[in-house]
């Protein structure tokens, strides 16, 4: 496997995890698919959804090099405190599946506790 990743692999390896999960992709960063739309101040890299519960869930991908920056500081913050109706009564934490070089998969939880952003049971890394 080649050292240096592209953003555009990544994109691939977590669409292909998120389908490996059962999960059918809505809207992608990548060919072939509608672009996300923003939520917030920014768009995810991909939008997903579970066939049998209707949960949508929310794909970023970051490269090492961008994890402190502003933008995914943003990212971080909007995508991670997202809610979405589950029933009349009941609101469920938007699932976040960040996909990161295995390199720096570590390093994204150190990125939270910088930001002072809660880490919640609904993030979930994934080393590409």
């Amino acid at each position: 496997m080649k050292q240096r990743q592209s953003h555009d692999s990544l994109i691939k390896g977590l669409i292909d995890y998120l389908q490996s999960k059962g999960l059918e992709i809505s809207l992608a960063n990548y060919q072939g698919y509608k672009k996300p739309f923003i939520i917030k101040r920014h768009s995810p890299d991909v939008m997903a959804r579970d066939p049998s519960s209707g949960l949508v869930y929310i794909g970023l991908v970051k490269l090492c090099t961008s994890l402190e920056n502003q933008i995914t500081n943003e990212q971080f913050q909007d995508f991670s405190k997202r809610l979405m109706k589950a029933s009349d009564a009941e609101k469920v934490r938007v699932p976040l599946v960040i996909a990161v070089p295995n390199t720096c998969q570590t390093k994204v939880r150190d990125v939270f506790r910088k930001l002072e952003i809660p880490w919640k049971e609904n993030i979930q890394v994934i080393g590409i």
